[in-house]
């Protein structure tokens, strides 16, 4: 039980980490995605289901091993920052991330025993 316990805490503190990383860093590395502007991708590199929803109330649920997309009006604006939060499946926290969906943004999860988040 005792080894479960510590696992479970250093899966928790890698995430933590990485989440408060995407937060700060992802809304300066969104002009280098390789997504076109005014789009929000989002893969399921893993064997569960990816959740994601973002500050207007939007929602996309991808299936394991796929992409999906979410797109936005284009206008004038050179900055539109959406904030994301990440879930598994099974309502499990991944991370969160603020990305410019001007620019084309793309998020992608992954792992299995301790669901990550990165952006491309």
């Amino acid at each position: 039980m005792k080894s479960i316990f510590k696992t479970r805490a250093r899966a928790a503190a890698i995430v933590s980490t990485l989440a408060g990383a995407l937060t700060v860093g992802l809304a300066g590395s969104a002009s280098a995605s390789s997504v076109p502007a005014w789009q929000l991708q989002v893969c399921s590199h893993s064997i569960f289901q990816t959740n994601v929803y973002w500050n207007n109330g939007g929602f996309m649920g991808v299936p394991p091993g796929q992409c999906q997309t979410a797109y936005w009006q284009r206008t004038s604006a050179s900055t539109y920052m959406v904030h994301v939060d990440a879930y598994v499946n099974n309502g499990g926290y991944i991370a969160s991330a603020d990305v410019n969906v001007a620019q084309g943004a793309g998020l992608a999860s992954g792992g299995v025993t301790a669901p990550y988040l990165w952006s491309f």
